[in-house]
Order: C-alpha cells, then structure tokens, then sequence
C-alpha cells in the first residue's frame, strides 16, 4: 500500500512539472502576442486552512504598482513587471556587466484552486519582496430542513 501511495505522489509530482512547464510556455506566448517578453516566473507556495486559501510569491523588487491581481471563480492570475536595477545601456555610465543571474521583466502566473473563492474577501499585502494573498472560500450551502405547512 504504501508504495502505491509514493507512486502515486510521484505522478503527482511529475504532473506539476509538466502542468508549469506547459503554463510558462502559454504566458510566453500569450506576452508576445501582447508585445512584450516574458523573462520570468515568481516562486509561489499555495496552502489552505478550512475557510482560506493563502498565496505567497516571491517578488523581490516588484513594486505595489507593477502588480495585476484578478479572481475569477476558482482562478487566479497574477501579473506584473520587474524593472532592471541598473540601466548600463547608456553609453554615459560607461559600465558593464560581467555576470547577470538576476531576472527582470514582465511575468505571469495563473492558478485554479480547488474551489471558489469569495470576491468580496481577499486580500493582498506586499512586503519584504514577498506578496501574500489571503483569499476567503465561499461559504458551502448547508442542508436544511424545510418544514412544510
């Protein structure tokens, strides 16, 4: 049983993957659609408690400004840009790099949760380069019994 259970964690796993990379190559596509070039993709952990999900992303050098949130039903997507720290374009700088790790650019990333969300009760903070996203779940409809007279 519980080699059934590691096997089926792996597909899982790989499923992910696959899902990311498939995602990173429509939001590459979809930008130059819109003219721009996408260069990278925010880390982002999702968990949920019993009435929230929580998104955290991390987004050092982001600004608020730079930020799109959109919910719609059970799917969230979160766009925005990340400017280069230093410009050595210019010729009146005179510098150059000799290493560039550090990614800038636009990015997107999109998200379906297990179930909808309540419009009316998310919020987002950005702090520290991070953004964490609390959005509430909907209320679920409980049975009642209707009597009847």
């Amino acid at each position: 049983m519980k080699g059934k259970r590691e096997t089926i964690k792996n597909l899982i796993s790989i499923q992910e993957r696959v899902n990311r990379l498939f995602e990173d190559v429509l939001v590459d596509i979809e930008a130059a659609g819109e003219g721009q070039s996408v260069s990278w993709s925010p880390r982002v952990d999702i968990y949920e408690t019993g009435d929230e999900f929580v998104v955290n992303a991390e987004l050092p050098g982001v600004k608020e400004k730079n930020l799109d949130i959109k919910v719609e039903g059970n799917a969230l997507a979160i766009k925005g840009y990340r400017p280069h720290i230093h410009d050595l374009s210019s010729e009146e700088t005179g510098g150059k790099y000799h290493m560039v790790e550090c990614t800038y650019g636009a990015f997107k990333r999109s998200f379906l949760l297990p179930e909808s969300v309540d419009a009316g009760k998310i919020t987002a903070m950005l702090k520290d380069g991070i953004l964490r996203i609390v959005l509430q779940k909907k209320s679920r409809n409980i049975a009642q019994n209707i009597r009847i007279d």
